[in-house]
C-alpha cells in the first residue's frame, strides 16, 4: 500500500503484517516490510516502534514496553543511522539491525537519497540473538560486504516484500528461514567475507570433538590457535562461553554418554577412551556432570 510519510517518495511501498497467534510464539514473525525511495528530509526519531501492531505482539522489553527489530539495506544513496551516541555513515550495500525497544535515530543527510528496502519483526530467539550481534549497542552496522554478503542480504528482505507487492500469500514459516539467513550475515559480523572468512575456533571444536581420546590441554589447543596459553583461554571463553576445560569435559563426557548406552565396552575402556587417565577420574567426573555414576547411568 501507499503511505504518506515525510521524506517517501509516493513511488514507494509499505506492507503489513499480523502472523497467526501460534507463529508469533514459535518463529521470528514479520510485522512490516517497505521499499522506501527517501528523499533529503527523511529523519527517523522514536523511542520505540512496535511495527504497527503492538496490541497483538507477544513480547515486551523489561519495563513492559512493545517493539521490534527493524533490518533495513540501503540499495542506493547515502544515509546515517545512530549507534548509541555515535553517528554511523550508511552508504549503497550498508545494512543495519536495529532495536526498535529503545531509542533510534536515522535517516539521509541533506542533499542526498537513500533507497531502501526494510523489514520489522521480533520473536523469541531474537532477543539473545541480537545482543550477541549488537555488543551493548543498540545496532549492528555491516559495511564493506563481500559481493555475496550483499546479495544475500538484499535478496531475502526481497524475498519477503516481494510476496506482499505480487500480492501473493505470506507464508509466516518461508519469513522465519529468510530472517533467520539474514540474521547468520550479522552473527558474522563485519570481519571478513563470508566465504573467506577463518572458521579457526569452529574448526578448534571439530578437532576437539574428534579427539577426545587425547588429553587436550589449553596449551596444546592455544598451539593450534597460534596463540599463548594465557589469552586463548579468555578468547575462547569470550567467543565459546566456556573454559577450555569445561568444553574439553563436556565433549569426552558427551561421547561416553553414548558409548554407555550404545556400545559393549566396559567402564574402564571408555574411560580410557574419552581420555581419561583412570576410570576412577572418569566416574568422578561423569557423576559430577551427570548426576548420577557410569554404571548407573548404564543401567538405567
Amino acid at each position: 500500500m501507499k503511505l504518506i510519510e515525510k521524506g517517501v517518495s509516493p513511488e514507494s511501498n509499505i506492507y503489513f503484517h499480523i502472523p497467526k497467534e501460534y507463529n508469533l510464539k514459535v518463529f521470528l514473525t514479520l510485522k512490516s516490510c517497505g521499499y522506501y525511495f527517501c528523499d533529503s528530509s527523511y529523519n527517523v526519531a522514536r523511542d520505540k516502534f512496535s511495527g504497527y501492531f503492538p496490541r497483538i505482539d507477544t513480547f515486551t522489553d523489561k519495563e513492559g514496553h512493545y517493539g521490534s527489530y527493524l533490518c533495513l539495506f540501503v540499495i542506493n544513496g547515502k544515509g546515517y543511522i545512530y549507534q548509541n551516541d555515535r553517528r554511523i555513515i550508511l552508504n549503497k550495500n550498508d545494512a543495519f539491525l536495529l532495536d526498535c525497544y529503545h531509542p533510534h535515530v536515522y535517516g539521509t543527510f541533506s542533499g542526498s537519497t537513500m533507497d531502501t528496502i526494510w523489514v520489522h519483526f521480533d520473536g523469541p530467539m531474537i532477543r539473545g540473538c541480537f545482543n550477541q550481534i549488537a555488543k551493548n549497542t543498540n545496532c549492528s552496522v555491516l559495511k564493506s560486504l563481500s559481493t555475496s554478503r550483499v546479495q544475500t542480504i538484499y535478496n531475502n528482505l526481497f524475498n519477503i516484500y516481494d510476496k506482499f507487492n505480487k500480492k501473493e500469500g505470506v507464508n509466516d514459516i518461508l519469513n522465519n528461514k529468510y530472517l533467520v539467513i539474514i540474521l547468520t550475515e550479522f552473527l558474522n559480523g563485519n570481519s571478513q567475507p563470508l566465504e573467506t572468512k577463518s572458521n579457526s575456533w569452529d574448526d578448534l571444536l571439530t578437532y576437539i570433538t574428534e579427539n577426545v581420546q587425547k588429553p587436550l590441554k589449553p596449551k596444546e589447543l592455544a598451539e593450534r590457535m597460534a596463540l599463548s596459553p594465557y589469552y586463548f583461554i579468555r578468547q575462547f571463553k569470550k567467543n565459546i562461553g566456556y573454559t577450555p576445560y569445561r568444553y574439553v569435559l563436556l565433549a569426552k563426557i558427551g561421547t561416553a554418554n553414548h558409548l554407555l548406552r550404545h556400545s559393549s565396552l566396559s567402564i574402564k575402556e571408555i574411560a580410557y577412551t574419552c581420555g581419561f587417565s583412570s576410570e576412577g577420574s572418569f566416574c568422578n567426573a561423569f557423576k559430577n556432570l551427570i548426576g548420577v555414576w557410569p554404571m548407573d547411568y548404564r543401567t538405567k
